[in-house]
């Protein structure tokens, strides 16, 4: 989803809070807005393909450049925790 449709779905209170994951291949983050549902919605190109940004001050501010949202950041070892 490109940045102004997570604009206009935050505007309709559709999302509860933008989870900020650690993308391993590119070293990145992504920036993955949340329903109420639990269903996700990455941030994306106009091609559909997620988008990684360098730091995670930068998704950071692309979450506020969205609303102001809770933000959650995932633990780089969550998945090892389990």
């Amino acid at each position: 989803m490109v940045l102004s449709e997570c604009k206009s779905l935050y505007q309709e209170q559709r999302f509860i809070e933008a989870r900020l994951v650690h993308d391993f291949l590119s070293t990145g983050w992504g920036v993955h807005f949340i329903e109420p549902g639990g269903q996700d919605h990455p941030v994306t190109d106009t091609y559909g393909n997620p988008c990684s940004f360098d730091s995670l001050q930068q998704a950071e501010a692309i979450v506020h450049q969205v609303g102001n949202c809770p933000i959650a950041i995932d633990s780089l070892f969550r998945f090892a925790e389990r």
